[in-house]
């Protein structure tokens, strides 16, 4: 076993990137490159790969994100951009412009780098995203995390592979320590750039890198907190799995979806599931009703679990954005009315996005010129309702998205209601359902960024 100070050596390289085994030669990634130690060994071992495969650079793009928190950053970003270039990668700086915070500046830059460099990703084609985290990362990730008392899901920290939104986010270097790309670069003498923000005891992960010696000391060293996360996540994958059964559509699942944003549960065969199954069911739904790009605090989700098991009478809760409903019968979950403004999109012909999180709408690549999708609303109730159609529960249709051209109602999907013969086919609006949380691969919100996990 390499130790920890080695350099990374030819033959390790196709296991490293193993990951992309399935990813055609001709398909571009794209690599996410701020030019600290970690990322630049990144760009360094995958264009080893790369030409151990007589595959070309220049297929794929690193990306790096200027935050303008320093002013040293622009040219810290032309020299990632040099040595990309004389990798023969392609290179694009994506400048950060959104207000800085006054506090949670970490982990604001953390989500602005990924909405930056997944739109990148999907304005160039580009299905995935390399990321240079390694098993040094992975520890403290479970370290901070049991601080906030997070559940297993929280405990499972990095997963080396996952969807986020229509990108599949990598990260190849999970196993391995941080101390070995050092190595590597320092043996063939290639520099990189040190961000003093990384020395502030400000934050939390400076923090623990200075607890170091006392963790490992403990026997809490990064190899074995890495080890306790891989097992973690294989017990996910089961809770996962069995949770997938439950949320399937009836008879052999407790989950039945309605078309106009709906989900009803079973509440009497859910009370005998394990508590886990319940909480995690339970999460789902909501994250699919309300359409909420934030996750659900768990602490929330418990206090639901034991108030329906301290009584099976009636009761209701607003959560995430959605309304959530129980009888003695059923749990229903459905988007909260009134709390925020429904989106209100302008697609084109053979466009395609998601809309209020929850509902993927679509108009055809024949469709000539361009829609409004916006909610139903009071006003395309009453259309509808001037044209008998049926348009109940009526709470849930004026939340469902409509098709509009100036003043005129086009379509209702939900409803079954298109103006003119020929549109059923170019104008769709489907409801994502549970499969907004299981598969992640629903297009993305416009303007916006898919629910992260």
């Amino acid at each position: 076993m390499p130790a920890a100070s080695d350099a990374i050596q030819p033959h390790e390289l196709d296991a490293l990137f193993a990951c992309l085994d399935g990813v055609r030669s001709t398909e571009g990634v794209a690599l996410a490159v701020s030019g600290g130690g970690d990322s630049t060994a990144l760009m360094v071992l995958f264009a080893d790969w790369l030409r151990q495969h007589g595959r070309v650079a220049s297929a794929h793009v690193v990306l790096t994100v200027d935050h303008r928190l320093r002013p040293e950053s622009v040219r810290e970003a032309e020299a990632v951009a040099a040595f990309a270039a004389r990798s023969s990668f392609r290179h694009a700086t994506l400048v950060c412009e959104a207000p800085k915070p006054h506090s949670g500046v970490q982990a604001a830059a953390r989500a602005a780098r990924y909405r930056l460099m997944s739109e990148h990703a999907r304005a160039h084609g580009l299905a995935s995203l390399l990321t240079a985290h390694t098993l040094d990362d992975q520890a403290e990730t479970l370290l901070m995390r049991l601080a906030r008392g997070s559940g297993l899901d929280g405990l499972t920290a990095m997963a080396p592979a996952m969807r986020m939104g229509g990108l599949r986010l990598v990260r190849p270097f999970l196993d391995v320590p941080k101390s070995r790309l050092l190595a590597t670069l320092r043996q063939r003498a290639i520099p990189w750039i040190e961000d003093p923000s990384n020395q502030s005891p400000v934050y939390e992960r400076t923090r623990l890198r200075a607890a170091r010696a006392t963790l490992d000391g403990l026997g809490l060293t990064a190899q074995m907190l890495a080890t306790s996360v891989r097992r973690l996540q294989r017990a996910r994958v089961a809770l996962d799995s069995l949770t997938e059964s439950y949320c399937a559509e009836p008879p052999g699942g407790i989950v039945q979806t309605e078309p106009v944003g709906i989900l009803a549960v079973d509440r009497e065969r859910l009370s005998r599931a394990p508590e886990e199954i319940v909480i995690r069911l339970l999460d789902r739904c909501i994250a699919a009703a309300g359409g909420s790009q934030e996750p659900v605090p768990l602490s929330s989700l418990e206090a639901i679990v034991g108030s329906l098991r301290r009584s099976d009478g009636e009761v209701s809760w607003t959560l995430a954005r959605a309304q959530i409903s129980a009888t003695p019968n059923c749990i229903r979950f459905e988007r909260e009315p009134g709390r925020l403004p429904l989106p209100s999109l302008t697609l084109g012909a053979g466009a395609t996005a998601l809309w209020d999180g929850r509902f993927v709408v679509g108009v055809g690549a024949g469709f000539v010129g361009s829609m409004e999708v916006r909610a139903l609303g009071p006003e395309g109730m009453a259309e509808l309702r001037r044209l008998g159609r049926d348009v109940r529960p009526a709470r849930a249709f004026r939340l469902v998205p409509s098709f509009w051209r100036g003043p005129r109602l086009l379509a209702v999907p939900q409803a079954r209601y298109w103006a003119e013969a020929g549109l059923e086919g170019p104008l769709s609006a489907t409801f994502g359902g549970l499969r907004y949380n299981s598969e992640g691969s629903l297009p993305p919100e416009q303007g916006g960024f898919d629910r992260f996990c």
